[in-house]
Formats: structure tokens, sequence, C-alpha cells
């Protein structure tokens, strides 16, 4: 691999797709624990924290419930979701055009 600009970019969305991918699990974590522990009803097909409580986060369906700890949890997971997909994808899309 050179050292062009496909290869800083494909660092750039690593390094995204690396930062970002922690925090929106760990947040996501944080999010279905409070969740759980106040008692907020869980749309359907959320209720095992897996991906669908992701997608869930993400398309910020969780300010519904308003509980602003919730809201600060789910807002991180969002953020931080969206930038690992477009990381991802950036990652996927240089690999494929090298």
């Amino acid at each position: 691999m050179g050292t062009g600009a496909g290869s800083l970019l494909l660092f750039l969305f690593l390094g995204l797709a690396g930062s970002a991918g922690p925090a929106h699990f760990g947040f996501r974590v944080l999010a279905y624990r409070h969740q759980l522990d106040r008692g907020i009803n869980f749309a359907p097909g959320t209720e095992d924290g897996g991906w669908g409580y992701s997608w869930w986060l993400m398309r910020w369906r969780h300010r519904a419930a308003g509980d602003k700890n919730l809201d600060f949890f789910g807002g991180i997971t969002a953020g931080s979701g969206w930038l690992t997909l477009a990381g991802a994808a950036g990652v996927i899309a240089l690999i494929a055009l090298q």
C-alpha cells in the first residue's frame, strides 16, 4: 500500500470507526441498564439489548420516553453509532477501491 491520499483516508476512517465503535457499544450498555433500572418500557424487539436496540437508539427513538438521562446515554450512543457506521463504510469503500 502506498502513502497516497487513499492510505491517509483509510487510516482516518479506521480511526473514526475504531474510536466511535467502543463509545457506541459502551454507552449502549449504559442506556440499556438505565432503561432497565428505571423501568422504562422497551420497544418491541429491543428487550434483549442487541442490534435492534442499537438501531432503535441510532434512530433517536429513545426521546419518546422523556427521560433526561436516557436522552444523554442514548444521544451519545446514537451519535457514535452513526460515526462508526460512516467510518466502517469508508473503510470498506476504500479497501474496495484499492
